[in-house]
């Protein structure tokens, strides 16, 4: 599971750096020589306000431009026919539009025809046709057709054609053909086309083609395709087409197509196709067509096709196989009922052991090893009341 995040992001990021990849949007490091801006604009306005057309690094109302260099703050309409280049450090605020609108910070409405760029913030409707993508957070309605990409936090309501990925928190609507992938928290509506992956903690509705895997703490409404899988806690509604999986406790409705797994405790509704298996304990009621098992104790009403095996069992338990148990407290229905040490309550079946008995046993053979003499072993019926 921990090479699932790094591997969507590697796809993603290289897809949608290569959409771009010729148009130097973030500067080279390794150029020491910088960018060479020419400045020249014709201006129909005063005080830098008015129309510009040309690379004026500063303007206020309706600006043309070829090609953004080096520009500082503009306010309004900003129109560019073709690939930016470096402009750290600047501000467009209102309308950006052209082939790739590119700056510091992009406030308002941003549209860009391969994509919408920028390197530290972008707030409001950013729309690219291959991508909106910046180095900081995005905050809005994003659209990006392939991808929109964060390195930062994402918010709000975010569609990409394969992806959406955040390497920080990602937060809202978030709808991703392929996947939805955060490396840090994914708060919200959360639907991927194949996966749904966190890093941190996943909260909301969460759908993913094949699996919501979470690294930290999944809550909500959860399904996957074939599993959801979380490393933390995992709470609420939760359907895996194979499995519910977590390293923790599971608490909630879960249902998995063949098995409901936890390596802590386990308490809700749990139906598991083949198998419910916890190393804590389980409460609730819990259904499988082979095996309900815990390593510690089982408390609610247990519904089992072959097996019940545990520490310790509290409630009614209908198994049709075999149940074995050392403590047994209730009622406990089953072809072999194996009580390896004490029976508090009924056992129904074919053949009931208990190593020491106190209540009731009804069955073909009946053994309470407790009783003195001819009572050890009864037919029907057997007895001990301590």
């Amino acid at each position: 599971m921990k090479k699932l995040i790094p591997f969507f992001f590697f796809v993603f990021i290289f897809l949608c750096s290569s959409v771009f990849a010729q148009i130097r949007i973030f500067g080279d490091d390794d150029d020491s020589t910088g960018v060479d801006c020419s400045y020249q604009s014709l201006d129909l306005g005063y005080n830098e306000a008015g129309i510009s057309f040309g690379n004026s690094p500063r303007w206020n109302g309706l600006r043309f431009n070829f090609s953004d260099c080096g520009i500082e703050e503009i306010n309004g309409i900003n129109i560019t026919l073709w690939a930016p280049e470096n402009n750290p450090g600047s501000r467009i605020r209102g309308i950006a539009f052209g082939l790739a609108p590119f700056a510091g910070t992009l406030q308002g409405i941003s549209i860009g025809i391969a994509a919408s760029v920028a390197e530290n913030r972008m707030q409001g409707i950013n729309i690219g046709g291959l991508a909106v993508v910046s180095q900081g957070n995005v905050e809005g309605l994003n659209i990006g057709g392939l991808a929109v990409v964060a390195q930062r936090n994402l918010k709000g309501f975010n569609f990409g054609g394969l992806a959406v990925v955040a390497q920080g928190n990602l937060s809202g609507i978030n709808l991703g053909t392929l996947a939805t992938v955060s490396q840090g928290n994914q708060l919200g509506i959360n639907i991927g086309g194949l996966a749904v992956v966190a890093q941190g903690e996943l909260k909301g509705l969460n759908i993913g083609g094949v699996a919501a895997v979470a690294q930290g703490d999944l809550y909500g409404l959860n399904f996957g395709g074939l599993a959801v899988v979380a490393q933390g806690e995992l709470k609420g509604i939760n359907f895996g087409g194979a499995a519910v999986v977590t390293q923790q406790d599971l608490t909630g409705i879960n249902i998995g197509g063949l098995a409901v797994v936890s390596q802590g405790e386990m308490k809700g509704i749990n139906f598991g196709g083949l198998a419910v298996v916890a190393q804590g304990d389980i409460y609730g009621l819990n259904q499988a067509l082979l095996a309900v098992y815990s390593q510690k104790k089982i408390k609610g009403f247990n519904l089992v096709g072959y097996k019940t095996e545990a520490d310790e069992f509290k409630g009614l338990n209908l198994t049709v196989g075999w149940t074995k148990v050392n403590v047994m407290r209730g009622v406990s229905i089953s072809a072999y009922n194996k009580i390896q040490d004490t029976q508090h309550g009924l056992s129904i079946g074919i053949f009931n052991f208990a190593e020491s008995l106190d209540g009731v046993q009804i069955g073909l053979i009946n053994i309470a090893k407790n009783n003195e003499g001819w009572a050890k072993v009864l037919p029907i019926f057997n007895c001990h009341f301590d």
